[in-house]
């Protein structure tokens, strides 16, 4: 008895495994993503050597994001709203365009992939922080940011370097029907202070 049954929990692992994973993952990372209080920074920068952490940042995220850890370790942990939630919506595309989703709606499946796209070019904007914000020489712009609601929950997305940058991004998810607010300097939708004295305080 206790063979056989060893033997079915071995064959479903072995066909399910994979969606198992998937699954679990992303529900992970949908608690971290619309928990209240947000994503814990010090879960990525924390406590360790600045080479430790810019090895982990640069393997989970990319090197330009590990460079902009460096160079601004504030901006770069709120630029999780960002990277973590491309993140998120990508891995959301590729689970529900496998065979581990099954029969999943045609809608779900383009919604996805159109979420991971926009936050992709979201992503790919805060790739470029470290290089602009080092190369203006002590000149540093208000930076803005926008709410999305999601999963009946309000997450704050940003910063954004340029006002043309945020709504570029809340144009293209209007365009696909989600519900997000106006760009606006960053923090106030929040009721949090803007991060002009913070830029000011670099170079």
């Amino acid at each position: 008895m206790v063979v056989l049954t060893w033997k079915a929990g071995s064959k479903f692992l072995d066909e399910k495994g994979p969606a198992i994973a998937v699954f679990l993952f992303l529900t992970f990372m949908s608690w971290i993503l619309f928990w209240p209080g947000g994503v814990n920074n010090n879960m990525v920068v924390g406590k360790e050597s600045e080479g430790l952490k810019y090895k982990k940042i640069k393997a989970s995220y990319s090197e330009s994001a590990a460079d902009l850890m460096r160079y601004n370790e504030e901006i770069f942990s709120h630029s999780l709203s960002i990277l973590d939630t491309k993140k998120y919506y990508c891995l959301m595309a590729y689970y529900f365009s496998s065979d581990h989703a099954g029969s999943a709606p045609p809608t779900a499946v383009l919604r996805y992939e159109s979420l991971c796209d926009i936050f992709s070019e979201a992503a790919a904007m805060v790739d470029s922080y470290a290089e602009r914000l080092n190369g203006w020489g002590g000149f540093y712009p208000e930076l803005h940011g926008f709410t999305l609601q999601a999963r009946g929950k309000e997450r704050e997305i940003g910063p954004f370097l340029t006002f043309e940058e945020c709504l570029r991004v809340t144009g293209r998810l209007r365009g696909q029907g989600e519900e997000v607010s106006n760009c606006m300097p960053y923090g106030h939708s929040a009721g949090q202070p803007a991060f002009g004295g913070l830029l000011a305080s670099q170079g």
